[in-house]
């Protein structure tokens, strides 16, 4: 389906870079397998333009943001020539069930992940929340990881700043490099 609508956009002549979006954790074979790349991503979606990544290192088994290693992204990337761009993930800022977190552990795994986008010489992040979402209206069955997803926000859903936010505004002062 993505490479025939792949086809469908090029012949549209629409202009746009296409990408898929992997999962890193999974191309690490994480939390307990060993390395696995994505050789089979690229040969499954030839069209591809650029390299999106998306990560959730927590559900990969790392405890603190500091255990990702610097070659966290590249790695990934290795063997290819196409531009980086993590697309989707986060650290959430709660903790549920045996998974510990905060908001400052979440700050720090945004300046973690600045120092991993910067050895992958990535093009762009996007940040898929600004804000957490508010659950209580329709809470979550006891046991659900949906908390850990609704709280990766860099703000709360009463739409007050976390500590993560300093650290993403200050991704506006790094230095821009053409692609």
């Amino acid at each position: 389906m993505a490479n025939a609508a792949a086809a469908q956009i090029r012949a549209a002549a629409v202009p746009c870079k296409l990408y898929v979006s992997v999962q890193v954790e999974v191309a690490w074979g994480r939390p307990s397998g060993p390395y696995q790349g994505i050789a089979q991503d690229l040969t499954d979606f030839p069209f591809m333009d650029a390299l999106g990544l998306s990560s959730y290192p927590y559900l990969g088994g790392f405890a603190v943001p500091e255990d990702l290693p610097p070659d966290y992204y590249s790695k990934v990337a290795e063997g290819t020539t196409l531009p980086v761009l993590v697309v989707e993930g986060g650290w959430p800022s709660i903790a549920v069930g045996s998974f510990v977190s905060s908001p400052a552990l979440q700050a720090r795994y945004l300046t973690r992940q600045l120092l991993l986008l910067d050895h992958a010489a990535a093009r762009g992040v996007f940040q898929l929340t600004f804000y957490d979402l508010d659950l209580s209206a329709n809470p979550p069955p006891p046991g659900s990881v949906l908390p850990l997803f609704t709280h990766l926000g860099l703000a709360d859903s009463a739409l007050q700043a976390k500590p993560a936010l300093a650290v993403w505004d200050s991704t506006f002062r790094h230095p821009y490099r053409s692609p």
